[in-house]
């Protein structure tokens, strides 16, 4: 009879430990950001599902040679996830709200919050309204949802994006 409750135990203990969250199921995105052909750094990206994807998108920004990595939306995360769940997005670029340098991108590049215990950065929702485009920044037809005619499907695997934006878009 001991037996048979260490046994059952023992296999409820298993099934606990087993049930961990490895989180959403996510595709590595990596790419690059350029405005006319010439690099964009230090901007903010969140991709929006549309037509039937599920999930909340994903959110990253670029380092100063225009790179791009990004993390999934995760509400109530307490740690980043690596990557985008498949579908297809609507891409918005913003200037981030708090400057962004080289030492920033590195630093995200591993995924890992500063302290597990603390929860993960908020990620910002952009206005839906166009911005004032600043003399060589972003076009503002990019910096809104319902403007942005940036669309990419992100599919299982490895995705490598690259998003060329045009400073004479209207």
């Amino acid at each position: 009879m001991i037996k048979l409750c260490k046994s059952c135990i023992f296999l409820m203990l298993a099934v606990v430990v087993g049930c961990g969250d490895s989180g959403p199921q996510l595709v590595p995105v990596t790419g690059t950001l350029s405005l006319d052909g010439q690099p964009l750094g230090f901007k903010s990206l969140t991709l929006f599902p549309i037509e039937g994807t599920s999930g909340h998108g994903a959110a990253g920004f670029t380092d100063g040679a225009g790179s791009i990595k990004l993390l999934a939306v995760v509400p109530g995360a307490v740690r980043d996830f690596e990557g985008c769940p498949p579908g297809r997005y609507r891409v918005v670029i913003t200037e981030p709200l708090i400057p962004i340098t080289d030492q920033d991108s590195q630093g995200a590049a591993g995924g890992v919050v500063a302290d597990e215990n603390e929860p993960a950065a908020a990620i910002f929702i952009p206005d839906s309204r166009p911005k004032k485009n600043k003399k060589g920044g972003i076009p503002s037809i990019y910096t809104s949802t319902t403007s942005s005619p940036l669309v990419i499907d992100v599919a299982e695997g490895n995705e490598v994006i690259s998003l060329e934006l045009d400073s004479k878009a209207t």
